[in-house]
């Protein structure tokens, strides 16, 4: 990951370790998200990969801006575009007034700004899970996925019943599947769907009837 140099002890402070980390420039960033709105495609265009017309390098800073959040924030005004269009080099709002000497000194340290680093991993306790919920759901969500069937993987070869195509395990001996009121059920027309948990649903351990029509006239 690419961190600004002064945040690199603040990662430190918890914990994290760099596995290794070298020092880069804004310029080394190949895809630089709008120092504004912090995001890093274009607004005025679907491409999805830079350049994109409607965001502006500083030749200082080498940060990089959108149009349209400069006009928000008042820091430019629509009749400047053309002519920074036009203009080979372009110094964002927070350098346009410096002088040469700033400007330099500027630009000699945007080139040590930036470090990438890679984190040794780390291992919470335990305990941490009870003390977050959505920290707890997330790590809820990566078991599920861990145990999940390949959906990816071939069907076995083989026939499982209705219950099985839904999901359910085997159905064991003495154990078998029983209508909650078979008067009831016989009013009913169902349309029962035969699905492929490995390559159709995700398994849910329910079972799913279309109800297609009710004859309540029926068995009275």
């Amino acid at each position: 990951m690419n961190i600004e140099r002064w945040a690199l002890p603040r990662y430190k402070s918890v914990g994290l370790v760099p596995k290794s980390s070298k020092t880069i420039a804004w310029s080394q960033i190949k895809c630089a998200s709008c120092e504004i709105c912090s995001y890093h495609l274009g607004l005025e265009s679907p491409d999805l990969s830079p350049p994109f017309k409607d965001m502006y390098t500083c030749d200082v800073c080498n940060r990089t801006y959108h149009w349209q959040c400069l006009l928000k924030t008042s820091c430019c005004n629509a009749t400047e575009r053309e002519a920074i269009d036009a203009n080979d080099s372009w110094a964002c709002p927070a350098c346009f007034n410096l002088d040469q000497n700033e400007k330099e000194s500027r630009i000699q340290f945007q080139k040590r700004e930036i470090v990438e680093v890679s984190w040794n991993p780390t291992w919470e306790p335990e305990e941490i899970q009870n003390t977050c919920e959505s920290f707890k759901q997330s790590l809820k969500k990566f078991e599920e996925q861990i145990t999940a069937p390949n959906l990816s993987q071939p069907a076995p070869d083989e026939h499982p019943n209705d219950l099985q195509k839904q999901g359910f395990s085997a159905i064991q001996e003495g154990n078998t599947y029983q209508p909650y009121n078979v008067d009831l059920r016989n009013k009913f027309s169902f349309d029962i769907q035969p699905t492929n948990p490995q390559a159709d649903i995700t398994a849910t351990g329910h079972c799913e009837y279309w109800i297609t029509s009710i004859d309540l006239m029926k068995y009275q």
